[in-house]
């Protein structure tokens, strides 16, 4: 059943003058204007996704989970009531069972999908939700790459931007990363594209059950370093490294041209091969030319 809500009384950090409407399901409660969003689509979404984590959700208790589309950037950069960057689309608050997204068309020119980002910020709530008691002290990069990985987001970009760093040998490392992301876009790229593989690495080397264990023990109350310590087998500064070190190995070419002697000595291979090619091309044409000089034109034949 729909509601007129006025967030003059419900929400004080939005606009009083702004009429809102509600949907519910049986986990997520939809705000919503007229026109921004399709909110029965935004609870099928968030329903489905829900269903897929009930490692997850069945240590969560119980409440629903709010859902706010904003209808324009200046409203959710207000609404989120905290420092953002201009770029982004969404934003999660564990804690308090909160989300505000953007209007979906903002989403759409920011060239992701409504879908996508609305499984990770849920991806956040439930995280956050089951390891309340730890959350604190959980790195921001595994928070990030564990919303990246249980939403099965698939960005493109952050596999270029990896490549290119690891080509630079610019990878930050991740103990840079436990508190915040930098703040410019080209670094904050990096850094989730840093956190989604490192989440990635972790389950190709351990398995998928080590995440859910290592939940776990958060859940239960134990410290993040401890805890990832004695469920993964490696200390957080071991696991940085052999990290790291993984990168190189499973992205040798990259690796490879990183090498200034390999990169230079390769492009004057090439400039030698294309001087090669042209320079038989050439001669070609000109044994053409000179075989068409002694023939005898047809004309002057008797």
């Amino acid at each position: 059943m729909k509601n007129l809500i006025f967030l003059l009384f419900l929400l004080p950090i939005f606009s009083a003058s702004a009429a809102w409407e509600s949907i519910e399901s049986p986990h997520f409660r939809v705000y919503y204007q007229k026109g921004t969003a399709d909110p029965v689509s935004i609870l099928q979404v968030a329903e489905d996704f829900y269903a897929e984590l009930p490692q997850l959700t069945s240590r969560m208790s119980p409440g629903m989970i709010d859902i706010w589309v904003c209808d324009t950037q200046k409203e959710f950069q207000n609404s989120v009531h905290a420092p953002i960057q201009d770029w982004a689309v969404g934003c999660a608050f564990p804690l308090s069972r909160r989300i505000v997204i953007q209007n979906p068309k903002y989403i759409a020119l920011a060239k992701l999908q409504l879908v996508q980002v609305l499984r990770h910020e849920i991806a956040h709530v439930l995280f956050g939700q089951c390891t309340r008691k730890a959350v604190k002290e959980i790195p921001l990069w595994f928070i990030e790459g564990i919303a990246i990985y249980f939403a099965e987001e698939w960005v493109p970009s952050r596999h270029e931007t990896l490549l290119k760093h690891i080509f630079s040998k610019s990878i930050i490392p991740l103990q840079k990363l436990e508190r915040r992301f930098p703040r410019t876009q080209a670094g904050a790229d990096l850094a989730y594209a840093e956190s989604q593989d490192t989440v990635r690495w972790l389950v190709e080397v351990k398995g998928r059950d080590v995440l859910f264990s290592l939940i776990a023990e958060l859940h239960a109350g134990s410290n993040f370093n401890t805890a990832f310590e004695t469920v993964v087998g490696w200390d957080l500064a071991t696991y940085d490294i052999l990290w790291r070190e993984s990168l190189t190995e499973r992205y040798q070419w990259a690796s490879l041209f990183s090498n200034s002697y390999v990169l230079w000595g390769g492009f004057g291979g090439l400039a030698l091969i294309g001087y090669l090619v042209c320079w038989n091309r050439r001669r070609r044409h000109l044994n053409k030319l000179a075989q068409q000089e002694d023939a005898i034109d047809p004309f002057f034949r008797s």
